[in-house]
């Protein structure tokens, strides 16, 4: 990882001169102030760490570079053709052609190259979806499936150890209402005249749960008293055909289903209450009972019992991270939530700060998707039976397309997803133009010529603007995966892929391997480097590599 070596390089000169200065700050730090150039002329890549230690030594920004640049190990340097001071006081370093060459053929062996041990002794759990039992997943759920089955993997390449969730909200009304939704409809399809109200859950799946029913001869009077048999039985369908959406549909594979109940059935829930009132977090005002998240940052106190006596789903949420985080000892702990749930960050935060809950909480909120076919809005509406389920859009798109475009959008954006343009066929579409890209290469390393190499040019060094251009973008990608493992921006994956194919296409065009009796060496070396961080990445996002197309 450059940027990283380079900080480290950074950070050992900086204790070495400023032990004043530099002994309080974390190398988190010195990561942080290098940086990729943007612009070639700048050089490779480039840091402001001399600016900002200027503004603690009172020097000039200039000297302090030039002083770091001078303290820099010879081996070191030997990787770079110019380190430079530039005003007012960046360091640029521009790395030589012959390293850059050289690690093309690195690359080019290394099937596993981005993967490191970073994270290897962290525990994380990610917690995603978590779309309530009562319907089937919709497109809106998409975004977060997606994110989280990308994060996960991402934090695995870095060595973390990751355990994907899904919460099972089974122990509120909501659930209630589904099955007397369920009874009314079979009801119906019996030939027994009943209402069936607004409030209950209108789509088409409750007509399919009814008839798969058997509750024998039932009368009108008898919704109160099936009830909770018909519950169970819907709750279990449902929860099977969600697990079965993910694991076949969207590729998603969970490593637990949590449910909600458990946390009551283990105890866990009174538990967590006891410690709110040891710990005086909690005060009874108008018959209910509140936690004092106001105290730690929160905009006011929440109910965590209702007046009637009834736990509000806060109770659950606390419970569920006490579990996360003493029960099973998670050293970070990532929510991705709904638009819904933006209310719920605070006050989460909050308790986790009142509670004394150790370990890193990190809560990912995803905004709303508009779906967009022919310029015109497809309306979804989970109460009025009119949504369009993330299984239906992946049947129309395919999956590598739907994977592909919700993660092309930062999660706390509004999106708009192009049907017509997930369909396309053509460079147009992102997804197909970075997995033609590698088709191309597998094209090319099916060339008869490449198993009869008659002579070669073995000393080759990458002198070509395109060369050139094609190595210094594989050669960030590690420094991406360790930045995505921290700043969960996976965003910048996906369009990382699309900058790659532009780069290995104007390649293709400009750069022969085969050139009559010779190969390129190093050119063939990089062919087989882009086809393998391609590959790394495309993998990660759970899209395929197609050999052809």
């Amino acid at each position: 990882m450059l940027k990283q070596e380079i900080a480290k390089q950074l950070e050992r000169v900086s204790r070495e001169l400023w032990p004043e200065y530099s002994s309080s700050l974390s190398g988190d730090f010195f990561i942080r102030m290098v940086e990729f150039t943007k612009d070639d002329k700048y050089g490779d890549v480039t840091s402001t760490l001399a600016l900002q230690l200027a503004k603690e030594l009172k020097s000039n920004p200039a000297d302090v570079a030039e002083k770091i640049i001078e303290n820099l190990s010879q081996s070191f340097r030997s990787r770079f053709s110019k380190i430079e001071t530039v005003m007012p006081g960046f360091i640029n370093f521009t790395l030589s052609k012959k390293w850059l060459t050289r690690q093309a053929g690195l690359i080019a062996n290394d099937s596993h190259y981005g993967k490191n041990e970073k994270n290897v002794n962290e525990k994380v759990q990610i917690e995603f979806i978590s779309a309530n039992p009562t319907g089937p997943i919709h497109v809106g759920n998409g975004r977060g499936a997606f994110l989280g089955d990308t994060l996960a993997r991402v934090l695995s390449s870095q060595g973390a150890t990751v355990r994907k969730e899904y919460y099972v909200n089974d122990a509120g009304n909501q659930v209630e209402l589904l099955a007397e939704s369920v009874i009314r409809r079979y009801f119906q399809q019996n030939g027994l005249s009943v209402d069936y109200p607004e409030r209950c859950y209108q789509g088409d799946y409750v007509k399919d749960l009814a008839k798969k029913m058997q509750l024998g001869n039932v009368r009108l009077n008898d919704i109160n008293r099936i009830k909770r048999r018909v519950k169970t039985k819907v709750l279990k369908m449902m929860v099977a055909e969600l697990e079965k959406t993910a694991n076949e549909v969207l590729g998603v594979k969970f490593h637990r289903w949590f449910h909600e109940s458990e946390l009551y059935a283990d105890g866990t829930v009174a538990s967590v209450l006891q410690e709110l009132r040891e710990r005086d977090l909690v005060h009874e005002e108008g018959g209910a009972t509140w936690v004092k998240t106001s105290q730690f940052g929160d905009e006011k106190d929440r109910v965590i019992i209702k007046s009637n006596k009834e736990y509000t789903y806060f109770v659950s949420d606390i419970a569920y991270h006490w579990n996360k985080f003493v029960s099973r000892k998670f050293d970070r702990v990532i929510n991705i939530w709904g638009a819904d749930h933006q209310g719920h960050v605070a006050r989460m935060q909050a308790v986790k700060q009142g509670l004394g809950l150790p370990g890193q909480l990190d809560i990912i909120i995803v905004q709303l998707v508009r779906l967009v076919s022919g310029g015109k809005e497809v309306r979804m509406s989970k109460r009025s039976g009119t949504f369009v389920t993330l299984a239906e859009l992946v049947e129309d798109v395919g999956l590598d397309v739907a994977r592909f475009f919700f993660l092309m959008r930062a999660a706390d954006t509004h999106m708009d997803f192009d049907v017509d343009l997930a369909k396309e066929k053509s460079e147009k579409n992102p997804v197909y133009y970075v997995q033609y890209a590698h088709a191309r290469i597998c094209s090319i390393l099916k060339q008869p010529e490449l198993r009869r190499i008659q002579s070669s040019h073995a000393n080759e060094q990458f002198d070509h603007q395109a060369e050139i251009a094609l190595i210094r973008e594989l050669i960030k990608f590690p420094d991406l995966l360790a930045d995505l493992s921290q700043t969960y921006e996976i965003q910048r994956l996906p369009f990382y892929t699309v900058r790659l194919a532009e780069l290995f296409h104007a390649f293709y065009v400009h750069c022969r391997v085969i050139d009559g009796e010779n190969v390129h060496l190093a050119r063939l070396d990089l062919v087989k480097a882009t086809r393998n961080v391609l590959r790394m990445a495309l993998k990660l996002m759970g899209v395929t590599a197609p050999n052809s197309m």
